[in-house]
């Protein structure tokens, strides 16, 4: 399931329901750490939604953005830091990977990353109810 950025862009607006991608996302962290891997991210995809479908390749893409928004400074208080080269990641987080916008920066499929952390907070309790 090779992506480039032209085949990219015809699954940028693609919604992965938010459950099915927390499922995902759950299911390769469970994932011994060194197999997380594109191959095994995409062979994983396949089986979820049942082969080369487009919801698996959409699936794989806000995979690999996710991966690139855990790099950016403005989701550390998102994100804590279990064991080395580990991260612990709240569900709503995982949640608005699903839905939030994406969009092509330098060559790269990319979250927007105010509108990720926008989308996250539809995923959380409201505030004050206990």
């Amino acid at each position: 399931m090779n992506l480039t950025n032209d085949t990219a862009s015809a699954y940028l607006d693609l919604h992965v329901p938010p459950d099915e991608m927390v499922k995902y996302i759950q299911d390769l962290m469970l994932l011994p750490h060194g197999a997380i891997a594109t191959n095994s991210a995409a062979t994983l995809a396949r089986r979820q939604w049942g082969g080369d479908t487009p919801m698996a390749r959409a699936a794989l893409l806000r995979w690999g953005a996710l991966n690139l928004a855990f790099q950016d400074k403005r989701l550390e208080t998102w994100t804590v830091t279990r064991e080395r080269d580990r991260i612990q990641v709240p569900a709503a987080l995982v949640a608005a990977a699903g839905i939030a916008p994406l969009v092509i920066d330098d060559e790269r499929v990319v979250f927007d990353i105010p509108a990720l952390l926008d989308a996250t907070l539809e995923f959380q309790p409201p505030a004050g109810q206990a």
